[in-house]
């Protein structure tokens, strides 16, 4: 009787899991096909000539078009232009820079030199000190 009512339940189980399935496929089948639909409907509008929007461009217009587009060429080479004098500006600005460091970094070497003599002469300086101060101490006091 259990094995029996446990066997149903798979059955059951196992239909209601190809249903499933099947309505996912379906489902999936239909919103390709919709897609597709759209799809050549999209490309059918986009390949369709406009033939009676446009009309054709006079002379004059085409004229100023291509000025328009001359002038815009020249601004691009304009722009270039200036930019690649900052360039140069900030390549010249930065080998300044880089001596400037470079003179910084060496006047800091001499300071530094300089700071360790003065070190050294007060080291000197302190222990004649202290030596003096040992030979008054030893004195006969009066």
């Amino acid at each position: 009787m259990v094995s029996l009512r446990f066997t149903r339940e798979i059955e059951t189980t196992s239909i209601d899991s190809m249903k499933r399935s099947i309505y996912l496929i379906a489902g999936l089948f239909i919103f390709a096909a919709g897609l597709c639909c759209f799809s050549l409907l999209r490309a059918s509008a986009q390949a369709a000539p406009q033939t009676s929007s446009s009309t054709p461009q006079t002379a004059e217009e085409q004229q100023q078009r291509i000025q328009r587009y001359n002038e815009l060429v020249q601004q691009q080479q304009e722009l270039a232009k200036q930019q690649e004098e900052r360039a140069r500006r900030v390549e010249t600005l930065m080998t300044r820079q880089e001596k400037l460091i470079d003179k910084q970094e060496a006047l800091m070497d001499r300071q530094e030199a300089a700071f360790t003599r003065f070190e050294k002469i007060l080291d000197t300086w302190e222990k004649q000190q202290r030596q003096y101060q040992k030979y008054l101490d030893s004195l006969p006091k009066r």
